[in-house]
Formats: C-alpha cells, sequence, structure tokens
C-alpha cells in the first residue's frame, strides 16, 4: 500500500513515498508559483505513478493540494522525527520562513516554540545571499569553519543584504567567508528559542541541515552539541506520510 506525504513549503516542496509503511522515495522540488494548478496536476501524478495511494499534505501551502488530510507542519515534523530517529527528543528546524524548535516523544508534539517571522532568521536569508553572489547551496563547506571573524550587525535581511557589500571588502584571508557569516546568524537568531527549553542537544531539520560540516559550525553558535541524520529536510514529508497510512476520507485539518 502506497503512502504519500507532501511538505509544501515556502521555497521548497518536499515528498516522501512509503510503501506498506517503508520509505521507497525522497524527493523535493521547487515551490512553485501558481501552486493550485500546478498541484492539482501532481496529485494526479502521484496517483497515477503509485496506484491506491493516500496523500497526506502539511506546510504553509498544504491546502493546494488535493489530499486525505492536511495536518499541520509541527505535527508532522514531530511525526517524522519519531519515525527516522526516535531518541532525539529536541529538534530545530529552520525553514524558509521562519524557525521552530519542537519536543517529540514517540512521534507526538510535546513542545514546541516558533520565532516571530524574519527573514533574517530563516533559510530564505541564506538564499538570497547565495543568489546575490552568484554562489550555489550545494557549494557550501562549513568543515573545519570557525567563528566569523565579522558578525553580522543588522538585525533585518534587507539591511543585512546593504551590509553584506560593505562586509565583502573586509574579510581577510582565514577569517571566514560572507556565507558563513550569514549562517552564524541564522542560528544566533534562533538563540532566544532556545532558552525556552530545557537540554544540550538537539538535532538539525532542514535544508541548512544537508550543509557539510554544519555540525560543528552550529554546536559553536548555539552553544550546545548539534546532530543531524542524512535526508532532514524531509521530516515533515516522512511524517505526513506515516499519517496517510491510517488515514481515508476526506480532506481535513
Amino acid at each position: 500500500m502506497y503512502s504519500v506525504g507532501v511538505d509544501i513549503g515556502s521555497t521548497y516542496t518536499k515528498y516522501c513515498i512509503m510503501n506498506d509503511g517503508k520509505i521507497e522515495k525522497l524527493f523535493c522540488e521547487k515551490t512553485p508559483i501558481r501552486q493550485k494548478e500546478y498541484f492539482e496536476s501532481k496529485a494526479r501524478e502521484l496517483i497515477s505513478e503509485y496506484p491506491n495511494a493516500s496523500i497526506v499534505s502539511c506546510g504553509y501551502g498544504r491546502g493546494n493540494i488535493s489530499s486525505v488530510k492536511r495536518i499541520n507542519e509541527l505535527t508532522a515534523l514531530a511525526r517524522g522525527v519519531g519515525y527516522v530517529c526516535p531518541e532525539c527528543e529536541l529538534v530545530l528546524d529552520i525553514g524558509g520562513q521562519d524557525t521552530k524548535i519542537i519536543r517529540q516523544k514517540n512521534g507526538q508534539l510535546k513542545e514546541f516554540f516558533v520565532n516571530d517571522k524574519c527573514a533574517a532568521g530563516s533559510g530564505i536569508f541564506l538564499s538570497n545571499v547565495l543568489n546575490m553572489l552568484g554562489e550555489d547551496f550545494d557549494s557550501v563547506d562549513l568543515t573545519d569553519a570557525k567563528e566569523p571573524e565579522i558578525h553580522l550587525s543588522s538585525v533585518c535581511a534587507v539591511f543585512a543584504q546593504s551590509e553584506i557589500v560593505e562586509i565583502i571588502s573586509k574579510i581577510s584571508p582565514g577569517g571566514g567567508t560572507i556565507i558563513e557569516s550569514v549562517i552564524w546568524q541564522i542560528f544566533k537568531k534562533a538563540v532566544p528559542l532556545l532558552d525556552k527549553v530545557e537540554g544540550d542537544e538537539l538535532l538539525l531539520s532542514g535544508g541548512l541541515s544537508e550543509i557539510r560540516g554544519i555540525e560543528s559550525f552550529a554546536s559553536l553558535a548555539l552553544g550546545k552539541k548539534v546532530a543531524t541524520v542524512p535526508d532532514g529536510r524531509f521530516f515533515s514529508a516522512i511524517g505526513a506520510a506515516t499519517f496517510s497510512l491510517q488515514t481515508k476520507g476526506i480532506n481535513g485539518d
């Protein structure tokens, strides 16, 4: 029996295909602008490729795809982490628009905090700066990276991007890169959230979790031991797919 979890995020849409409760395929794509039209076609494509599959959606665009159930992203995230890494209770998720900290136990959401929507503390900040510098996400490597010599002083991503132009001329050899400064800023914006929860170890979720060397760099910035697992950006899609295993019927939240 096929089940499909779809996490429609602000920047990327993540998919998890399960077959009899086991992950068969994970993939992602850029979230389109004309969502309803696109996902109407995508749902038909998925059902055609995976006959009798049930689709469960989550994420900010969860209402734009035909699904048997729509669930909150935080609920899906807890469920996905519980499936992949059940021993990891505290999770920091850096999304395209916001940052979230959750505590899960046995796949159940026990506690959560979400920051105010701020580009300087989310993945879109890194994406914009990469575009600005003509760099590619897959080229980012934080292996052996240390605390940047130059920190961004602006708390707003709009002003920070202007500040970056000036910083380019200041970073000395061995002093780190603009990208390191941006990622450091993103993690520092998450510190107030972490101050609200107990625990010295956490699991990193979201696209940033797949950057090489991110564990030690994040641990340094956050002052906590940070772990990652492969495919960390797919937790919510995986969680949604596990819901579809037990769900049939009409759409609902």
